[in-house]
């Protein structure tokens, strides 16, 4: 296994090394003079052949010719040497002229002299014993900057290939990291089918083996709730059998059974109806959790179901003093599954009328709205109750999940009416969140692709 610290470690210390040694080497090999003289070269190559040539044709004369013309064309001063005698023009020039053109015949490399406020010299061996001096200006800080010969450029170069190194250890380190953090954020929301190892199956590192424990942590995870839904489904369906001959004994001993006994039966009978209600919420739940998306969806008028379902709850809220109204309502229509979005819209609506304090209104808002991902319906159900704590908000949609006991049991409820609203509105690629109101109660907000 290749151990990611020894990559690490290597890798940093060869980058560290390639630095040092591209930076040496550009120290070694760079030459100040060709920062002056590279500008020039062609143009004091120009001038040296045509001063060398007349001189050679014609003598001092043409010489002398050659150096007026060219200072007034060319801007820059030069005059002609051949070993250490004087200027062959025999132009007056001063001693540091005549020995720098002394030292580049000897030497037969070129030679530069620069003074802190006076324009460079350059000494040009022309072959022969000749040698060409001219006075050039200065190189201007662009000239300096860009000159190849110049330690701005090249470092600047070599800053450029290590950044780019840099660079690619960086991203070969890290892609891993985010290839596990993408993973688990799917875990955390949800999906447990994702798998890691075999993108990871090249590193052979520790990356990959966390990558590995991540997916046999998923398997397991995905194993234990598909037991857990498989154990509701199958116990849920077994009990529906009992309970079905339950009541049927219940009708045969309410025939033969007296006036007396008709209050315990109608006991019997209410307990069972409810313990039949609590096994289809059970069989919804089961089937919402096994992801059903093979299930035909149709159009639904949201404007119409949502009018239907407040007119049944606000019929049953009336008897304990409350009510249930549209406060807004527009026309939306979305694709789904009609009862699972009446279950999930009447879940809420009917939890609201439950808690809202007596003579108070559950208001019911239904709305269009342009999001990030599209068009959406948003189904608002706001009531006037005590609300609840805070840190309850999120697990109001878990399964069997009570803020208080003795709330939830007085009023009937069986703690599954939100989970399966959750359920069904994720199913639909929806999303439904809860939250505190100020001034009191609770508003449970649903939103469904449109």
């Amino acid at each position: 296994m290749r151990s990611l610290f020894f990559r690490i470690f290597v890798s940093f210390l060869g980058a560290t090394v390639l630095i040092s040694v591209l930076l040496l080497v550009l120290a070694l090999t760079t030459d100040p003079q060709r920062i002056v003289f590279a500008p020039h070269e062609e143009r004091l190559a120009r001038i040296g052949k045509a001063m060398l040539d007349a001189y050679r044709t014609a003598g001092s004369a043409a010489l002398q010719e050659i150096e007026r013309t060219q200072e007034r064309k060319e801007e820059i001063p030069a005059v002609l040497f051949r070993n250490s005698e004087g200027s062959l023009s025999g132009r007056e020039v001063p001693p540091l002229v005549r020995r720098l053109a002394a030292k580049a015949a000897v030497t037969g490399e070129r030679q530069v002299q620069k003074g802190p406020h006076a324009p460079p010299l350059i000494a040009t061996p022309l072959g022969d014993g000749y040698v060409l001096v001219a006075v050039v200006p200065p190189p201007s800080p662009l000239e300096v900057f860009f000159n190849p010969y110049g330690l701005t450029l090249r470092v600047g170069a070599v800053f450029l290939v290590t950044g780019l190194i840099s660079w690619l250890l960086a991203r070969s380190l890290s892609a891993p990291v985010r290839m596990l953090r993408n993973a688990t954020q799917q875990l955390a929301s949800g999906d447990l089918s994702v798998r890691v190892g075999p993108s990871l199956e090249a590193s052979r590192d520790e990356t990959a083996e966390l990558g590995r424990d991540i997916d046999r942590m998923a398997e397991r995870i995905g194993d234990l709730l598909s037991s857990q839904r498989r154990l509701l489904r199958d116990i849920s369906h077994e009990l529906r059998s009992p309970l079905a001959r339950l009541n049927v004994a219940i009708g045969l001993a309410r025939q033969k059974a007296g006036a007396e006994e008709q209050g315990s039966l109608d006991r019997m009978e209410r307990e069972a109806e409810r313990l039949n209600d609590l096994i289809g919420e059970l069989l919804t739940l089961a089937l919402l959790e096994s992801d059903a998306r093979g299930i035909e969806r149709v159009p639904v008028d949201l404007q119409s179901l949502v009018r239907e379902i407040v007119e049944d709850a606000d019929f049953e809220a009336r008897v304990a003093n409350r009510r249930v109204r549209v406060a807004q309502d527009e026309p939306v229509v979305v694709a789904g599954v009609y009862e699972l979005l009446r279950r999930a819209i009447e879940n809420v609506v009917r939890n609201a009328a439950r808690f809202t304090a007596e003579s108070t209104d559950v208001e019911v808002r239904l709305s269009r709205s342009d999001g990030p991902s599209g068009p959406a319906a948003r189904i608002s159900v706001r009531d006037r109750g005590p609300g609840v704590p805070e840190e309850s908000l999120e697990k109001l949609f878990e399964p069997f999940y009570r803020v208080a006991d003795a709330r939830d049991r007085s009023s009937g409820g069986t703690g599954l009416g939100l989970a399966i609203t959750q359920r069904a509105i994720k199913l639909h690629g929806g999303t439904v969140r809860a939250s505190n109101t100020p001034g009191g109660g609770m508003d449970v907000v649903l939103e469904l692709p449109c």
